[in-house]
């Protein structure tokens, strides 16, 4: 069972690779949103193509750089035709499809809410990320089914007992996620592509992303695609 406890460490210290020490001071106002667990697996996704979706609602795309102490880098993506920035949205749907274009983004690991990494063959937040129907997923409601909101520690131990299973989540920010629900390890969730469908929360073969910061609300990514959830921002569970 998960002990969010872990999580919450006034000072976290661990070792990367046998040799240099990391240490994460809670210093900021977004200290208790800090994850060692979800920051052991940003190294491991180090230049990588990525979509952060961020504790405030806003959104950036681009490769994985280097983390240190809490602050990781952002670097333009790689092998995707016509990306040569780092893409960033704030949290508002209905601005212009443009994303604010930058050669480089730093950001703090403790306003990190979920990590996406897949297949991406067009820049998830810009118009040009929708798929072709995409844009008429803005205009409906979710049909959630069952929605569970309680305490944060008792809602990780519901979400324990999914696993292997197809459910939505809430995180704060505005986000959610719908899809098969993989490990749940301390404090981090695995999701990946829907194997069954529920009404516009959950897709046959693909990640389905809602949030503030997406053009039309929502984005399906359809494929291999992976998101690693900060468990400390978790807020409701969603049972189709």
């Amino acid at each position: 069972m998960a002990d969010s406890n872990i999580c919450k460490e006034v000072t976290i210290k661990y070792i990367q690779e046998g040799i240099k020490e990391v240490f994460f001071k809670m210093d900021s106002a977004l200290h208790c949103y800090c994850n060692r667990e979800l920051a052991q697996e940003l190294r491991g996704l180090r230049d990588r193509n990525v979509l952060l979706l961020l504790i405030d609602g806003s959104a950036v795309f681009g490769r994985l750089g280097r983390l240190e102490d809490r602050l990781i880098t952002v670097l333009p993506a790689v092998g995707i035709v016509g990306v040569t920035a780092v893409r960033f949205r704030p949290p508002n749907p209905t601005l212009p499809g443009v994303d604010i274009l930058v050669s480089e983004f730093i950001v703090d690991v403790c306003d990190i809410a979920i990590v996406v990494e897949g297949p991406f063959v067009f820049p998830p937040i810009s118009e040009t990320g929708k798929l072709a129907s995409g844009g008429k997923y803005g205009g409906h409601q979710m049909k959630a089914g069952k929605s569970m909101v309680r305490q944060q520690s008792e809602l990780i131990e519901e979400l324990e007992e999914l696993e292997g299973q197809n459910v939505g989540i809430v995180i704060i920010g505005g986000w959610v996620i719908g899809g098969q629900l993989g490990e749940v390890s301390d404090c981090v969730a695995l999701f990946g592509p829907g194997t069954t469908a529920a009404p516009l929360l959950i897709t046959i073969g693909a990640l389905n992303v809602f949030g503030p910061a997406l053009v039309g609300g929502v984005q399906p990514m359809v494929g291999t695609f992976r998101a690693w959830v900060n468990l400390l921002a978790l807020t409701g569970l969603m049972l189709p």
